[in-house]
């Protein structure tokens, strides 16, 4: 996967973020419209990956998934028997 930086090299991380002075004041006016704006906004930075690297990524998850489950069932019935047959010594 390719390593994206951040467009600005002097931004500081630990600063606190101060609002302007006009949303300061009104900060219940522009609340609503300015929260869809600013996700607009940061849903244009959004760097997707390439349609070869989302099925790649997509078919290891579900591969990943599928193993998991078949796993858990093999241990979940293996506890199952050992329990029950083993330990309780019941039988049918």
């Amino acid at each position: 996967m390719t390593e994206h930086t951040p467009e600005k090299k002097n931004v500081k991380v630990d600063q606190p973020v101060v609002q302007g002075k006009e949303s300061a004041s009104n900060p219940g006016k522009e609340g609503f419209f300015a929260y869809f704006s600013n996700s607009w906004s940061e849903f244009k930075k959004v760097v997707w990956p390439k349609r070869e690297d989302a099925v790649r990524m997509t078919v290891f998850v579900i591969v990943f998934v599928a193993v998991l489950s078949i796993f858990i069932y093999a241990a979940d019935t293996a506890i199952s028997w050992l329990f029950f047959d083993v330990l309780l010594r019941r039988e049918g």
